[in-house]
Order: C-alpha cells, then sequence, then structure tokens
C-alpha cells in the first residue's frame, strides 16, 4: 500500500467510501482491513483491472464488505449510502469532468482527490462550481510529490482567494512532507514559466509563475534556518 493512497484514506471521513479508477481495490481493501470504514465500492472503467480488482478482494476475504461496479466514474455507481468519493491517480481535468457529470456528489459526499497533472486546472473548477476545499496534505514517494484534497460542495463561492499561489500549491502547509512538495512544486512551475516566457500570448503566466516560485523557495529558505 503506498503512502499517495494511504494519504487519500487519512482524507475520508464516513463509513461507505466509494473508489473511482480502483485499478487492484488496494485502497478500499486497506481501509476496510484497518476500520477506517464498513464498506465500499470499487470502481474502475476498464474490465480487466476490475477482474483483478475483484479477485485481489477475493483472496483478501472481502468480497462482503466490497463490491466492484464497472463504471465509467461515477455513471454506473448508485449513490444510496455514499459518504465518500476517492479519484486518485489520474489527470484533474479528467477529475474535474468526472465530477462535473455526476450531481449526487453536491449531497454532503467528502471528496478525496488526488490529481497526478492539471492539479491547477481542478482547483479552478472546484472553486467555480462551488466546492470548497477544506484540507489539503502532501506525501512524497521518490521523485514524485504528490497533493490530495478534501472537498465538500457548498454552493457557495470559497471564502479563499483563487490566486496563482493557491491555484499551484493549494492549501499544503510548508511542514513535514509538504516542504518537499513545495519545493518540487515550486521548481516545476518555474521550468514550465519560463518555457511560457518565450511565447508572446503566454508570457505574462510565465513571469507571473517564474516569480512566484522563486518566492516560494526563498520561503522555504528562510524556514529551514
Amino acid at each position: 500500500m503506498d503512502k499517495r493512497l494511504v494519504t487519500c484514506a487519512k482524507l475520508c471521513t464516513g463509513d461507505f467510501v466509494c473508489d473511482v479508477g480502483t485499478d487492484h481495490g488496494y485502497l478500499p481493501c486497506f481501509m476496510i482491513k484497518e476500520n477506517m470504514c464498513k464498506k465500499a465500492l470499487a470502481c474502475d472503467v476498464a474490465p480487466m483491472p476490475l477482474k483483478s480488482a475483484e479477485e485481489h478482494i477475493r483472496r483478501e476475504g472481502l468480497s462482503d464488505r466490497i463490491k466492484t461496479v464497472l463504471s465509467d466514474g461515477l455513471d454506473n455507481v448508485p449513490p444510496e449510502g455514499i459518504t465518500d468519493v476517492v479519484m486518485a491517480g489520474m489527470g484533474g481535468e479528467l477529475i474535474a469532468r468526472l465530477l462535473e457529470k455526476c450531481p449526487w456528489v453536491k449531497n454532503s459526499v467528502n471528496l478525496v482527490l488526488q490529481p497526478m497533472t492539471k492539479w491547477d486546472v481542478l482547483r479552478k473548477w472546484l472553486y467555480d462550481n462551488g466546492f470548497e476545499v477544506k484540507k489539503e496534505l502532501a506525501c512524497t514517494e521518490g521523485q514524485f510529490a504528490y497533493s490530495v484534497m478534501q472537498a465538500v460542495y457548498t454552493g457557495k463561492t470559497p471564502s479563499y482567494e483563487c490566486d496563482d499561489r493557491y491555484l499551484q500549491f493549494g492549501f499544503v502547509k510548508p511542514e513535514g512532507e509538504g516542504k518537499e512538495y513545495i519545493a518540487r512544486q515550486a521548481k516545476r512551475i518555474f521550468v514550465a514559466g519560463s518555457g511560457m516566457m518565450k511565447s508572446e500570448d503566454k508570457k505574462e503566466l510565465g513571469e507571473r509563475l517564474v516569480k512566484l516560485a522563486q518566492s516560494e523557495l526563498e520561503t522555504l529558505k528562510k524556514i529551514k534556518m
């Protein structure tokens, strides 16, 4: 069980978890065995990964508590009783698209979202569509650093500002693994911003991202002293 999925599990709050894009079903099996939820749905869009999940769930002796669903996102998922929806290991644009076509996620469902790419797109979509990010946790594994968001629908514009800093770093705090996440994000957007500065139509955004990256790295240096 990798740290990324363990971090997702930590942000779940209820008894009935739906894991979208479950792959081998590791997350729901882990959560049941650790008494972090009472039952779960393991969902995947492709039959082969879902079959692998079914076999893993059976080997763990959890078939009575974890059911599998072949579904594109949440299309075929019955919403009754679901307290938490986890979408991890996919792009931010895809996560936004899957949420957009599922109205019942607005019914007080705790969303746990871990974008591999386009985190800024996901944060912007959540902000624009009445979802408030309550918390973010960071974790690192090898050369990778991840942020996991906990969000819920309020129907209101969040009180926090949706600026460049939020879009790129969210609410990850510069402590523990959060320091490494922010450092890696800063270096990543510095490179991206530097490239944008070579394009006339993206030059202004590129300059903002480069300045933001430099500011974050300078702040981290002071914290480490």
